[in-house]
């Protein structure tokens, strides 16, 4: 049975990973108005932008759900290390280090959690340099936060997309959905450092090329270019069916997975191809699905049919009014 594109767009709208980004607006409100002229870039982004000196430094953070905890606390912390990764690398940048705070009061679990993100450092090659531990808690949790470094040239910032730009999503088709985790697409797990530290590297080649970025995170595919839109004060159209997806995966599972290597990128007019080229040396498909608009809606088309998913005049995403160079 075919999907409709209603349906389509109910899916996306009332995923989890989608509507848990609402309230980031109102906390965001109450810290992020403290200036400084050294903080180039803030709220908006997928990391923090600080010029030290000639330096640029990249700060993010990120904290796993509750429910991935309790079901697989090894996938937890493998995991809280790789968004973090993915999120330096999603802005042009190199990670440097992590620190970590981990609650949680059964040794077990705590191991397992442990052995996660020891794990990930080593596939990834980030060291994990300190942190801070609650062992007497009632529940089990662990953030990260992460430091990078990229050069002024190479910074992608998420608020620099503009009506015409070409809308490029780029996956790797090559993975699988963790077991007991239908949101995860694992394409890292099984690779080799080598193969997956290439793949990260990525978008700093193509930071000439492109004026705006996400790596796919926990919205999903279309809710990411959705926070990335809103970041950049701008709308887009997208044909769904353009957007790369491995055979036999269904499309709402997939539209809204976490992408273990992802991005949705905006590229200057006419070097598309230049970034779906370099996609693919790091085994990464991508393809232009659809163009920056002027406006604040992110439509979709599919299936010979059109419908607005996120209207930004209503909606959000937890992206707007980015503070940027």
């Amino acid at each position: 049975m075919t999907m409709k594109l209603d349906d389509l767009v109910k899916a996306i709208r009332q995923y989890r990973g989608v509507v848990r980004k609402g309230p980031v607006s109102t906390v965001a409100a109450g810290l992020i108005p403290l200036q400084s002229a050294d903080v180039l870039a803030a709220y908006g982004e997928d990391a923090a932008v600080i010029k030290v000196g000639k330096e640029i430094l990249l700060m993010a953070a990120d904290g796993i759900v509750q429910d991935l905890v309790d079901r697989n606390p090894y996938w937890a912390g493998y995991c809280a290390v790789l968004v973090n990764v993915n999120d330096i690398a999603a802005m042009g940048g190199q990670s440097l280090a992590m620190v970590n705070v981990l609650a949680c009061s059964k040794e077990d679990v705590r191991s397992r959690i442990v052995e996660g993100m020891r794990d990930a450092c080593d596939k990834f090659g980030v060291p994990m340099v300190g942190g801070h531990l609650h062992p007497d808690t009632k529940y089990s949790s662990i953030d990260v936060a992460i430091l990078g470094k990229t050069d002024r040239t190479r910074l992608v910032l998420s608020s620099g997309a503009s009506d015409g730009d070409p809308v490029v999503f780029a996956m790797d088709l090559e993975g699988q959905f963790t077991e007991g985790v239908p949101y995860s697409w694992d394409t890292t797990s099984k690779k080799s450092k080598e193969a997956v530290r290439r793949q990260l590297r990525t978008m700093n080649k193509i930071a000439p090329y492109i004026t705006a970025g996400k790596d796919i995170s926990n919205p999903g595919a279309l809710g990411t270019l959705g926070m990335l839109l809103e970041s950049s004060a701008a709308g887009a159209r997208v044909e769904v069916s353009k957007i790369p997806r491995p055979k036999g995966v269904d499309l709402v599972q997939w539209l809204t997975a976490y992408q273990g290597c992802g991005f949705v990128v905006t590229c200057r007019p006419g070097r598309a191809q230049l970034v779906i080229d370099e996609f693919a040396r790091s085994d990464i498909t991508a393809h232009e699905c659809g163009v920056v608009t002027k406006g604040h809606k992110l439509e979709v088309e599919f299936g010979g049919e059109h419908q607005v998913l996120f209207d930004f005049e209503r909606d959000t995403l937890g992206g707007a009014l980015p503070q940027k160079i």
